[in-house]
């Protein structure tokens, strides 16, 4: 259950990615990021009566500091993908967003079996493999580029790690907290740069890639109260095949022999972890 609801986020957070990067094309950063997480918070307020869940005022204060942590880590990745090349960008923030929690699942304790490990290693080479892009943009490989991307996927994996250590019961309070904090920072942004909100295309898509990224999030939450942080954070972080998919079935994109054999490592990892 555990490998089925990971997968099932790497899913949803491809899924989101790839809608919130169809609408920046077109649209304001700011204004889609706000619109996205706002589009997620409310969609998770709606159905938060469903999940009868134990309200935790001190795991609500936890999902808000990874909030803060996590709005971080977005406003780092849209920096490197805007200067630095995406073949080194996508690649480093992934691994790193992946790698921080095994680092911390480990130190807190948990032992994954032989077979588990194996899969670890696989789903991390995978995680490179498919989200190196075919082809670099031109831009400069600078020092600044390498750790700004290293620090965002610190983030999204910091953002991680923080979820494991809340309580099972109080299950998605977190995630609501989260998008409460990041929304409110959001605002203020856009009301003190005076960012313009009017958006002219693809509203459809940014609701879509809202309602993914948050409950890409409560998934997650749910993985982890079936397995241990480590593995249920690799096949999460296998996000990147979910967006490359898209591409290649919506735009058109092709798939080449590298990303086809960086799926296949994927499926390879899944199987491994599901069943170590």
């Amino acid at each position: 259950m555990a490998a089925l609801l990971a997968l099932l986020t790497s899913v949803l957070y491809g899924t989101g990615d790839f809608f919130g990067g169809l609408a920046t094309k077109r649209n304001n950063a700011i204004a889609v990021l706000l619109i996205v997480q706002a589009t997620g918070m409310t969609g998770l307020a709606i159905t938060m009566p469903l999940y009868g869940a134990e309200l935790i005022w001190r795991d609500v204060g936890v999902g808000a500091g990874g909030g803060l942590i996590g709005l971080l880590g977005l406003t780092l990745l849209y920096r490197g993908l805007a200067t630095g090349p995406m073949a080194v960008v996508a690649p480093l923030t992934a691994l790193t967003s992946a790698v921080v929690p095994v680092a911390w699942g480990i130190v807190g304790g948990d032992r994954p079996g032989a077979i588990t490990s194996i899969g670890i290693v696989v789903g991390l080479a995978a995680i490179v493999v498919v989200s190196m892009e075919r082809e670099g943009d031109g831009a400069p490989v600078t020092t600044r580029v390498v750790v700004e991307s290293l620090l965002a996927g610190a983030s999204f994996g910091s953002f991680f790690s923080l979820l494991s250590e809340t309580a099972e019961d109080g299950a998605p309070w977190p995630i609501l907290g989260s998008r409460v904090v990041s929304v409110s920072l959001l605002i203020v942004v856009v009301l003190v740069r005076r960012v313009p909100m009017k958006v002219q295309h693809d509203r459809g898509v940014m609701v879509a890639g809202g309602l993914c990224d948050t409950f890409a999030n409560v998934t997650f939450l749910f993985a982890l109260e079936y397995g241990a942080l480590a593995p249920v954070a690799v096949l999460s972080s296998l996000y990147p095949a979910a967006t490359v998919l898209w591409a290649r079935f919506l735009l058109g994109e092709p798939l080449d022999r590298r990303r086809i054999a960086g799926l296949a490592a994927a499926l390879l990892a899944v199987g491994l972890i599901a069943g170590g």
